[in-house]
C-alpha cells in the first residue's frame, strides 16, 4: 500500500490533499492557572469540538486556564526530528494512517529520560508488536534491527473491528481491488501503445509445395520484416503489404466498447470519495462554479480534516501528553475557512440589536474591536415603535385606518 502511494498518481493526489490540510493547522496548549487547583473540567478534553471550544474559552476568560504559546509540547510538534520539519512529519504520519491505519513514533529521549523527539517508522518495517509475554516492538529500519521497549514507541491506529489488538485498519487497505483495477487499465493502455498497437490485420503464409522448413523460414522472415516496420507507436494501425499468397483477418480492440474510460473514471471517483475529497480540489472542474469551489474547501475541512485532527489530538492527549506534561491540554486551530458568501452576507446585511458589533465581527472571521466592546447596532427603520428612537412609546403609535377597497374590482 505504501508503494502504491509512490507509484499511483491518483492515489497520491487524493491522499496528499488530505494530508497537507491535516498537517497545516497550528496546535495550542493550555494549562491550569493554579497547579493543583482542583479537578479540570472534563469538557476541555471532550471529543465534541464545539463543546470543548466553548469550555476552553470560558475557562480562559475566567482565569482558570492559560494558553502557553511556547510550551514544550509545541516545540516537539514543530520539530520532532533534527533533519525534518514538524509539518513534513505530520504529513507523513497522516499518509501512514490513511493508507494502512497506523503510525509508529519511535521516541528519542535525553539522558535524563525526557522525550526530545521521535522518528516515524514505516509500518512495513515494524515486524512485531508487543504481546503480554514479549512487551517490545521488533523493528528493522535503516541500519537498525532489533527489539525496542514498548514504552519507547507510540502506536496510534484505527482499531480493526475484527481484532482491535491487532494491527491498524486504514481506508487505503479497503481500496485494494479498486486501485488494482485502475492500475491494470492504465498499464493495459500503456502496453497497447508501447507495442505500436495491435496491427490492422493478421497475415498468414501458405507454401505451395508444402515444405515445412521453407514455410518456417518464410514466416520467420515475415516476422522480422513486421517487427522492423511496426515496433514503434507512430506505426500503430498501418496496413502491411507482402508479396505472394496471403490471407488477412481484421483485428480490432475497441476501447470505447470496453468502456475503459467510464470504468476508470468511476473507480477514481470512488477512491476520491472514500477520502472525502471534493472533485474541485483534485482538478475536476467539469461541474464547478465559484460557489462550489469555495464550498469545496469548507467541505474538505469539515468532513476530512476535522475528524483526522481529532484522531491525532485524542492519541496525543492520551499517550504523549502524560510523558511531557501531565497537566497540559492539547487543542488545535479550527481548519475550516471562512466562506466568502457568508462573510459577504454579514457585511451587506444590516445586523440587529440581538448581537453586539464584536459578535458580528467574530462571526465574519475578524478580531473583536476594543472600541466596539459592548456596543449594539441601532434599531432598523420600522423597529422601536416606528422610529429609530428605542425610547419612543408604543402607545403613541397611531394605527393606520383600514383601506377602503370598494369599487376596486370595477376599476380593475
Amino acid at each position: 500500500m505504501l508503494l502504491a502511494y509512490r507509484e499511483i498518481a491518483w492515489l497520491r493526489a487524493v491522499v496528499d490533499t488530505v494530508a497537507e490540510a491535516v498537517a497545516t493547522p497550528a496546535w495550542k496548549v493550555y494549562k491550569p492557572a493554579q497547579p493543583g487547583a482542583g479537578r479540570t473540567d472534563q469538557r476541555v478534553k471532550s471529543a465534541d469540538r464545539a463543546l470543548r471550544t466553548k469550555a476552553l474559552k470560558e475557562a480562559t476568560e475566567a482565569g482558570e486556564l492559560v494558553e502557553l504559546p511556547d510550551h514544550e509540547l509545541l516545540r516537539l510538534l514543530d520539530s520532532p526530528h533534527p533533519r525534518y520539519p514538524g509539518r513534513a512529519y505530520r504529513k507523513l504520519g497522516q499518509v501512514h494512517v490513511d493508507l494502512v491505519g497506523e503510525v509508529f513514533l519511535w521516541l528519542q529521549r535525553s539522558e535524563d529520560g525526557r522525550v526530545v523527539g521521535w522518528t516515524i517508522v514505516p509500518p512495513s518495517r515494524v515486524l512485531m508488536t508487543p504481546t503480554p509475554e514479549q512487551p517490545f516492538f521488533f523493528i528493522s529500519y535503516n541500519l537498525f534491527s532489533g527489539a525496542v521497549p514498548e514504552a519507547d514507541v507510540l502506536w496510534f491506529k484505527h482499531l480493526d473491528p475484527d481484532n482491535p489488538e491487532d494491527r491498524g485498519s486504514g481506508a487505503g487497505m479497503a481500496l485494494g481491488d479498486e486501485l488494482d483495477t485502475a492500475e491494470a487499465i492504465a498499464r493495459a493502455t500503456k502496453s497497447t501503445f508501447e507495442r505500436g498497437g495491435i496491427p490492422a490485420g493478421i497475415v498468414g503464409i501458405d507454401s505451395r509445395n508444402g515444405d515445412a522448413e521453407e514455410l518456417s523460414e518464410a514466416v520467420d522472415d515475415l516476422r522480422k520484416d513486421f517487427e522492423s516496420q511496426f515496433s514503434s507507436p507512430e506505426n500503430a494501425g498501418r496496413m502491411w503489404f507482402v508479396r505472394g499468397g496471403a490471407t488477412i483477418a481484421e483485428v480490432r480492440v475497441n476501447f470505447r466498447e470496453l468502456q475503459t474510460e467510464e470504468l476508470k473514471k468511476g473507480l477514481l471517483d470512488y477512491i476520491r470519495q472514500t477520502f472525502n475529497v471534493p472533485p474541485e480540489l483534485v482538478g475536476d472542474l467539469s461541474a464547478s462554479n465559484r460557489a462550489t469551489s469555495e464550498d469545496a474547501k469548507y467541505t474538505l475541512a469539515d468532513f476530512a480534516v476535522l475528524p483526522r485532527l481529532e484522531f491525532w489530538r485524542t492519541w496525543f492527549q492520551h499517550c504523549l501528553v502524560p510523558l511531557v506534561d501531565r497537566d497540559a491540554i492539547l487543542d488545535y486551530e479550527d481548519p475550516r475557512p471562512q466562506q466568502w458568501e457568508r462573510v459577504f452576507r454579514l457585511m451587506t446585511t444590516a445586523p440587529t440589536q440581538a448581537f453586539t458589533w464584536n459578535e458580528v465581527r467574530v462571526l465574519a472571521g475578524y478580531q473583536p474591536d476594543p472600541e466596539l466592546e459592548g456596543q449594539r447596532p441601532l434599531p432598523l427603520p420600522g423597529q422601536g415603535a416606528g422610529g429609530n428612537n428605542p425610547e419612543s412609546a408604543s402607545a403613541n403609535a397611531t394605527p393606520m385606518p383600514p383601506r377602503d377597497r370598494s369599487g376596486e374590482e370595477g376599476r380593475l
